[in-house]
């Protein structure tokens, strides 16, 4: 078992100096964060890859620091804990979210980051899923909440197929609404797996038709998660001052007279994982995830700006 006393110096981490395509990434040995009193320290099994990483690779938030390390989120087990912590312990199977993280990302073979944006992995997840959900799934947690979404509702998901997409048609079933998810052809299933009650193909000519079927009374909700030139067709199948509610990021904002439209991010917080802890219980969440050896970190970055990417993308981190 590793102790602080034993714990290495150096580790492996996937760097960026300055931005650049996804090749600018590279593997590297850098110290080991240090642990801060009130963090604890997870030795990474699976780190989550987003778009958000590959625009900051790439600069499009501004210039790159050298030595930056990417990564948002991931799963692992505790490596070590900071004086002030008593609610975790060596050996502990945890996941994080912990966007732009001071002491480093996720890429890495260890990260260290606040003891309140970590929560313990259920029994049942295996350790892939948990590593690629922490972002997305609280991040729908947080949509379906601006929408005050619940039971008995009939709720649109456009984009469902996608990370966000796929926790939203999933936790929008837990709290008993009727999901309505979008999805090209081939994903359509694995959406319905989710439990969504009916998918539709954004782009079939014959989509009037099949949301008048599947949304009889209209949407009482919408959560977006990509935008599209579809969005204004499914909009109009929108209760009177039905909200909309999207990602930060979702460019341009989606919008539609009469309705509220509000932005949202995923809650980094001890409350917000707990209420995603107790969504999941004892369920399995079917998220489907693809899997990188972390040497193949550029290769995740080139297909995560292909686009379509169903579930989410992870890296192995096991080196």
């Amino acid at each position: 078992m590793i102790t602080l006393s034993t714990l290495p110096k150096v580790m492996k981490a996937a760097v960026v100096d300055a931005a650049g395509p996804p090749e600018a990434i590279h593997i590297k040995e850098v110290p080991v964060p240090a642990l801060a009193s009130n963090h604890v320290l997870i030795a990474l099994a699976y780190a989550g890859v987003g778009i958000w990483d590959a625009e900051e690779r790439a600069g499009s938030w501004g210039s790159v620091k050298p030595g930056t390390i990417l990564g948002a989120d991931g799963s692992g087990t505790i490596a070590a804990v900071g004086s002030h912590v008593t609610t975790f312990h060596v050996g502990d199977r945890v996941y994080s979210y912990s966007y732009g993280n001071r002491s480093g990302g996720f890429y890495a073979q260890y990260v260290s980051v606040p003891v309140d944006r970590v929560a313990p992995v259920p029994a049942h997840l295996e350790m892939k899923i948990a590593g690629g959900m922490p972002c997305i799934a609280l991040t729908a947690q947080s949509g379906l909440q601006t929408l005050k979404v619940t039971h008995g509702q009939t709720v649109l998901v456009f984009g469902a197929s996608g990370g966000v997409g796929s926790c939203a048609v999933w936790l929008g079933g837990e709290k008993g609404a009727t999901v309505v998810g979008t999805a090209r052809p081939d994903a359509q299933e694995y959406v319905r797996s989710l439990g969504a009650a009916h998918t539709i193909d954004p782009n079939s000519p014959e989509r009037e038709s099949v949301i008048k079927r599947a949304a009889k009374d209209g949407f009482d909700a919408a959560l977006v998660t990509a935008s599209s030139d579809a969005l204004p067709s499914f909009f109009s199948h929108l209760k009177p001052r039905a909200p909309i509610a999207f990602p930060n990021g979702v460019e341009p904002e989606p919008h539609f007279n009469g309705h509220p439209a509000s932005a949202f991010d995923g809650a980094m917080s001890h409350e917000a994982f707990e209420k995603l802890n107790a969504a999941i219980g004892a369920r399995t969440l079917p998220l489907r995830t693809q899997v990188f050896p972390f040497e193949d970190v550029a290769a995740a970055h080139h297909r995560i700006e292909q686009g379509h990417v169903v579930g989410k993308i992870v890296l192995h981190v096991d080196l």
